[in-house]
Order: structure tokens, then sequence, then C-alpha cells
């Protein structure tokens, strides 16, 4: 009896320890359902023999329909040089395996399991216009298995996408860029791609033609602005079915640029730049700075150009509008340079080097100014009581020539100088006999006669002088002319081809619908019910 005790005593212990974990995997939540979890994956993967390698179909002929839907969360940039889109998206993958099929209640009413995405067969879904060379996700997350065989596998990736870049209406340009998946290892005998489908209330279902944005979880991105988000199901029949090419789905991403940016920096700058070129026809050809600045404004515009060539992709399909602007106002210049060489030469000749014909002065110096709004003093008809508008020279010279025709140089001699000496004073008082008076005067004449001859040389070369400074004026106001016609002959032309140019990229706006000819907007507001 003494020895039945202790072993009573270690009995009821033991049973105790054991009720009590029983009552503790009862009563504690989830340690039940994580044993029943581990039997159902061993009832899966180990009882029934799943295999990962083989597609889920009872029958070779028979097919798996893969749905798919995108979820866009960022469109992070689009670079034009390497014409790459890289976009952060989920990619929601939706098939049937019914190896994955179980009894709920015989499994503790578990309806779903979290697995590896290794654990279990996979469609093998790429990007097929990546511009990396990966086709390998950017994480592999758990796929969901329903008891009913539906498997859900919703992986985030970053993908660098293809984009073909058309710059012709940059930077009022808009882009077509889209995301072709495929599968990397089955062909079209094998599974059908499809778009996910989406239950209404009333149970009418839609499949989802566009691509998912979620305004909370989506980041806008400062310079691209989406216009179209489409999603289509391509089947190509001229290419046989057992190949992977047959069949794919697009997700299409139609994109506007925002211009802000490009109008403020370069658009802007480039404009104003190339309307300064206007005031070299200001300035005066004395001046000496007029090819300066044209040329300035060239070297400007040629920096300008070398920005936007490394803005863009290196194509010669065709040529962008501010490229096309840059070039206009490049040409322009240098014809204004050419001009201006052409103005500095007129403006500098002289009498001694090119003689100006009636012709040309009649047609710069009155009929031209006329047309042109020129006014200019020398121009005015002085009035009876108005001077002479000319240099003091030349007035002297007019008035002295008046003078000379009414008188002898002789006599006008004679009678100045002798005024200015006191000798006809003299001589009305004396009252002398015209012998000695004539006498006088041929001495007089012999003794100021070299006076006058340098007085007259002198009157010769005042009147040469001004002729030729005339002249010389007339040659700077035909410079002055041609600056004027100039002035309002590239003014205009260069407000008609900026305004032409620019407004060809404005008018240039996405299509209204994604695909020519489909009057279906392909937008959740717009749902096309099966």
């Amino acid at each position: 009896m003494a020895g039945l005790v202790p072993t009573l005593g270690l009995l009821a212990a033991l049973v105790v320890c054991v009720t009590s974990t029983l009552f503790l995997s009862l009563t504690l939540p989830g340690s039940w359902g994580l044993n029943e979890e581990q039997r159902l994956i061993q009832h899966l993967f180990k009882e029934k023999g799943y295999k990962k390698e083989l597609r889920p179909v009872a029958h070779k002929e028979d097919r798996v329909d893969v749905a798919l839907s995108l979820t866009l969360s960022n469109l992070i940039s689009l670079k034009e040089v390497e014409e790459t889109l890289t976009t952060n998206v989920w990619i929601d993958h939706a098939w049937i395996d019914r190896r994955l099929q179980w009894d709920a209640e015989d499994f503790g009413n578990i309806t779903v399991l979290r697995l590896p995405s290794d654990m279990v067969w996979l469609p093998e879904i790429v990007l097929e216009n990546n511009n990396d060379g990966s086709f390998q996700l950017s994480f592999a997350c758990n796929v969901l298995v329903y008891n009913s065989g539906s498997v859900t596998w919703l992986p985030p990736s970053i993908f660098r996408s293809s984009c073909p870049i058309s710059v012709t209406y940059f930077p009022f340009d808009w882009q077509n860029c889209s995301l072709k998946f495929s599968s990397l290892k089955y062909t079209a005998k094998e599974i059908t791609l499809s778009l996910k489908q989406e239950e209404e209330e009333d149970g009418r279902t839609y499949p989802i033609e566009w691509i998912i944005i979620d305004p909370e979880g989506f980041t806008e991105n400062g310079e691209w602005e989406i216009v179209h988000r489409a999603a289509k199901v391509n089947v190509d029949p001229s290419v046989p079915m057992d190949s992977t090419n047959h069949q794919d789905i697009t997700f299409y991403l139609i994109i506007r640029r925002k211009p802000l940016f490009y109008i403020i920096n370069i658009l802007v700058p480039c404009v104003l730049i190339s309307f300064m070129i206007n005031l070299v026809f200001y300035l005066p050809g004395d001046c000496g700075e007029k090819t300066s600045v044209a040329i300035s404004v060239l070297l400007a515009q040629s920096v300008f150009l070398l920005l936007i060539s490394k803005r863009l992709p290196a194509t010669s399909m065709a040529i962008p509008l501010v490229g096309k602007f840059l070039l206009f106002g490049m040409v322009l210049v240098t014809m204004v340079v050419v001009i201006c060489v052409i103005v500095l030469n007129i403006h500098f000749r002289t009498p001694s080097t090119h003689v100006l014909s009636e012709g040309v002065k009649k047609f710069f110096l009155e009929t031209l100014p006329k047309l042109l709004h020129m006014s200019h003093p020398a121009e005015e008809d002085p009035g009876p009581r108005t001077p002479i508008r000319r240099s003091s020279s030349l007035g002297y010279i007019s008035k002295a020539e008046e003078y000379f025709s009414l008188k002898s140089r002789s006599d006008l001699m004679f009678e100045k100088q002798s005024e200015r000496h006191g000798l006809a004073r003299r001589l009305t008082t004396a009252r002398r006999p015209p012998a000695s008076s004539e006498q006088a005067q041929q001495e007089l004449f012999s003794e100021l006669k070299p006076a006058v001859d340098g007085a007259n040389f002198i009157v010769n070369h005042m009147r040469d002088q001004n002729s030729y400074n005339e002249e010389k004026d007339n040659w700077n106001q035909v410079a002055r002319t041609v600056d004027r016609l100039c002035l309002f002959v590239v003014t205009p032309v260069m407000v008609v081809g900026t305004a032409w140019i620019f407004l060809q990229g404005v008018y240039n706006q996405p299509p209204p619908q994604p695909f020519p000819g489909d009057p279906f907007s392909y937008d959740e507001q717009d749902r096309r019910f099966i």
C-alpha cells in the first residue's frame, strides 16, 4: 500500500497536466487553427501529391484561364533620352487550381491559405516590353488560395518599360506608353489571358478594362498627366496558337506633358532673346555694336539648342517645336547679321568711293521714307522767315553768291576795301580827277588781289566740303532707311513665324478616346456588363 500511493499521485498529476494542455489548446485563440493549417497544407501538398510544375488542368487539351488587372501606384518618371517609362504597379493574377480545393468543414472552417509563391503553380506572366532586361518581379509576395480552388496573386513591382517618344510637339506633346504582358512559358493552347472581372451588388459582372488608380494611394507626377488608361486583350490571328506571341494583355497609358516648366525655363527666354534681334535696327551705324548684338543673340540661341538636344532622344524622325523655333530664329538672325554688314557698308560710304545715283536717292530718300513714316529736318521746306536748315557756312556761301551776281568782282573789291581803309571818303572829299582815281584803284587791286584769291579759295573749299558732307549724309540716310525697312519686315516675320510654330503645339491634343474608331472610353465610369 505504501508504494501504491505515490504511483496514484503521479498518475493524477499526469492526468491534470494533459487536461490542462487540452484545455489551453481549445481555449487559446489561433492555436487550434494553426494546427489545422498545418494539417491542411500537408493534405494538399503531400497526401494529394501536388506538383507545382504541372498545369492545373484535368486533361492536356484544357486551358487555364488567367485573369489580370493592373493597379498603378506611381508614375515615377519618363526619361525621354532613354525612352524608358518607370512605374510602380501591382499586378493582380487570378486563376483556378482544382488541385487546391478542400472542404472547409474538415479543416476548422479554414477558407483561405497564404502560401509562398514558390509552392504553387504560376502562369509566369512577365512584362514583354521591359527596358532593363529583367523579367523578375521586385517582390514575390504570398499567394492567396481559397477552398474553392481560386488562386489570387498580387505582387508589387517597379517596371521600366520601353516607351517610344514622339518629339514633334515638344514641350506640348503627349505620349502613348504601354505595358505589354504575356506568358513567358505557356502558349495560347495552354493558358488563356483575360481581364479580371468584378461583380456588382445586383449580380452583374464587368471586366476591368482600365488601369486601376486608387486616389488615396496614387502619387501624381509633376511632369505628366494621365489622360487615358485603357486595358485590352490583344490576339494576333496571324501568329499560330502554339506561340507565346499569339496573345497578350496590354495596358495603355496615354499621358500629356505639363508644359509650364518648359514655358518658363526655355520658351520664354528663347522668345525674348530672339526678339532682341529687332533692336539691332534701332542702333545707329556709328556705335559699332550692331553686328555684336546680332552675333550675341545667335550664340544664345545656339546654347539653348544644345540644351534641348541633351533633353530629347537622338532621333532623326522629327524635329521638336522648340528646335524648329530656334532654327527659324538662327536663320533669321544670320540674315540680320548679313543685313547689318550691308547697312554698315552703306553707312560708311563716301563720295570718294561710291556715287549715289539719282534713282537710288529718289527711292531711298524720298519714296521709302514717306512709306515708312520717317521724317527728317533736312527735308522740311523753309518758310520766308525760317533760316536755311543747313550748316552756317552754306548759308553764307549762298548769300555771297547772290552778292557776287549783282556786282562785278573789281567793283566789289574796290568798294569794300576802300570803305575799309577810308579811301572812298577821301576820294569823295578831295574830288580827285578820274585818272588819278583809276590809278589808285589799279594799285589797290594789285595789292589786294592775293587776299581776294585766298578768300575765293576758302569759299570754294567750303562749298566742296559741304557738298561732300551732304553726299555723305545722304549715304547715312540711305542706311537708316534700309534699317527701318528691315525692321518693318523682320518684326512681322518673327511674330508670325513664332505664332505659327507654337500654335501647332497648343492645338496638339490627345485623342478623345484611347483607340481610334472605338467609341468606348475604357474608364470605370463607362462599364460594359457581361
